[in-house]
């Protein structure tokens, strides 16, 4: 946590994650469905200038299409290019609601069948910026006012970059009501090792990843 580079930085830190909790439902079979995962580490990690928490949105959380937000990520800058980014990278990419990106995925891989479902959000800029192979499980965050909310999850795409293909990412309200049904649990368990942090504009904050 905390770095910008793949080489350590003073800023890091290294936290041993003590389990990784996968969706139950979550398949690669056909479409990859369900693809998110909660790690539960060993330690509480303190924040810090470089190590901050984010916004996670209730069931209820509906963003507007066509919004502004971004992806960070370690993966490929493009869809040939070298395997990993020596320094952590970003693009902006404008929201899709899946039904709208399921038509236009849907026409591009010739199925008759739903490939986009509910539970997933569309991400496009534009040809060559998008996340890309190595950055699955990376976050898709907007901010609104002052507050930064992670609204998506990097999952899955045809290829990466190409003109007119959205990303897919899977949808962190749709999924809120795990998320917090998770956390509980393990606080639970192992009340000691979690801190109780404010509500961020009323929403639970947390820290997600895909399997």
């Amino acid at each position: 946590m905390g770095d910008r580079r793949i080489y350590k930085d003073v800023t890091s830190v290294v936290v041993p994650v003590q389990k990784i909790v996968v969706h139950p439902m979550f398949s690669s079979l056909g479409v990859t469905r369900h693809d998110l995962a909660l790690l539960w580490l060993l330690y509480p990690v303190n924040f810090t200038a470089t190590i901050q928490p984010v916004c996670i949105p209730e069931a209820t959380f509906k963003i507007e299409p066509g919004t502004r937000c971004w992806v960070t990520g370690w993966g490929r800058k493009e869809e040939f290019g070298e395997l990993i980014s020596y320094i952590l990278q970003k693009v902006d990419q404008y929201i899709i609601f899946h039904k709208e990106c399921n038509k236009i995925l849907q026409k591009t891989l010739l199925a008759k069948r739903e490939v986009v479902l509910e539970g997933m959000i569309c991400g496009y800029k534009g040809r060559g910026k998008d996340s890309c192979r190595g950055d699955s499980g990376g976050p898709m965050v907007c901010q609104f006012n002052e507050t930064w909310v992670q609204v998506g999850i990097v999952s899955w795409a045809v290829g990466c970059g190409r003109g007119n293909i959205p990303g897919v990412y899977t949808d962190v309200a749709f999924y809120s009501k795990w998320i917090v049904a998770v956390v509980n649990q393990a606080a639970s368990v192992c009340p000691a090792a979690f801190l109780l942090l404010p509500l961020c504009l009323g929403l639970p904050l947390g820290v997600l990843a895909a399997p």
